[in-house]
């Protein structure tokens, strides 16, 4: 059986080798969409993992790290630093503004601010945040706007001076940038943007690091015994509730998208069998005067659907792969990892299962192929 399926795919070159461009295009566009939302669901819980804390604490009743607002008293530090076992509480506050240069359009950002911990975890390019005014950048901005380290960033009037480069620091199709608690204030007091300064989050989460003996789920149930207000998470709880948020906002959107690739998959593969029972009718009709049952045929049709997918699949990697680093290189606010490991198993997987469905569909129409055909003119 599978000399026959080798014999006729190679006694067609030309049509085998567009089989697989087809096959493969169909693939990597399955490969790109489960990229895209691995890239989103690793965004989201890289935040919380990236800040270097043991734990994190949240206003109460708060228990996402990005999408959610937290505001902590002020009073929080001290009283969580004056714990046994607690090393350091570091501030973070967390402040949405929207960045706007001439000529491009308008980008949602974040502004990280950070004292002494929590900033960017990588810079590329440039340094960290060391002197007023200075902020640093994720990668994103910095191609969308063709920017680099000491070029101005003007947020509502407000003026920046770029410190440095940061990567993979963007969730929810938000890039993030940092600076210091001096700055932001500053920034609350010039810009165009602050009404009511009572009302701005001065403090939104503490990064705890704790003593290398402290038993971590004793400092949090003292954390919270003494921050009433606030909530006691470690990062792997506040990364897969991010992750977990995330797949309840984007989760059925990209369960639309990623389905409709699974049905041109499917729809591109039955239209290749298709194509090639047509064009085998003849040589089945004459395998079946020799006696071939009808369960042969379609084994050896299925098993030339897998072997076809197998040799289409590389190809669709290669493909994926290049769309990947493309869309990342252009905008690389989005993260497209294309060859992780669950994701890729999947999708071959399902690729063929896919195969087999495909290969059963257009069946009925060699069972009911009458073998005398093959002997008329």
């Amino acid at each position: 059986m599978l000399r026959l399926i080798y014999r006729q795919l190679i006694y067609e070159p030309f049509r085998t080798t567009l089989t697989c461009l087809a096959l493969a295009s169909a693939l990597a566009l399955l490969l790109l969409l489960e990229g895209f939302q691995s890239g989103l669901l690793s965004q989201l819980k890289n935040v919380a993992l990236n800040r270097g804390a043991d734990l994190i604490v949240t206003q109460a009743g708060v228990s996402n790290f990005v999408a959610s607002r937290s505001l902590l008293p002020q009073l929080s530090r001290e009283r969580v630093e004056a714990i046994d076992g607690v090393t350091e509480a570091h501030p973070i506050t967390m402040v949405p503004v929207i960045y706007e240069q001439e000529g491009y359009r308008k980008s949602p950002i974040f502004f990280f601010v950070y004292d002494t911990g929590g900033g960017p975890s990588v810079i590329s390019s440039g340094r960290a945040v060391s002197k007023p005014r200075d902020i640093v950048i994720d990668k994103a901005l910095a191609v969308l706007y063709d920017l680099k380290p000491g070029d101005p960033f003007v947020v509502a009037d407000y003026r920046f001076q770029i410190a440095g480069i940061t990567e993979d620091t963007s969730a929810f199709f938000t890039a993030f940038s940092f600076i210091n608690y001096d700055d932001m204030i500053d920034f609350f007091f010039d810009s165009d943007l602050v009404g009511d300064i009572s009302n701005l989050p001065l403090l939104s989460y503490l990064l705890v690091e704790l003593e290398s003996d402290a038993e971590v789920s004793s400092v949090a149930a003292a954390i919270e015994r003494v921050e009433p207000n606030g909530d006691v998470f470690t990062p792997e709880q506040i990364a897969l509730n991010d992750v977990a948020l995330g797949r309840t906002l984007f989760g059925p959107v990209l369960g639309v998208l990623i389905g409709a690739g699974y049905v041109i998959a499917l729809l591109v593969v039955s239209m290749i069998m298709f194509g090639a029972v047509h064009a085998r009718l003849r040589n089945y009709g004459v395998m079946k005067a020799l006696g071939f049952p009808d369960r042969m045929l379609l084994k050896e049709m299925i098993l030339e659907s897998i072997i076809m997918i197998l040799l289409a699949f590389p190809l669709a990697l290669l493909l994926a792969q290049t769309g990947s680093w493309f869309i990342e290189t252009k905008v690389p606010l989005y993260r497209v990892p294309v060859t992780e490991f669950i994701p890729l198993l999947r999708t071959l997987i399902a690729s063929l299962l896919l195969g087999v469905a495909g290969a059963c569909l257009p069946y009925h129409i060699v069972s009911r192929q009458d073998p005398a055909v093959v002997f008329r003119s």
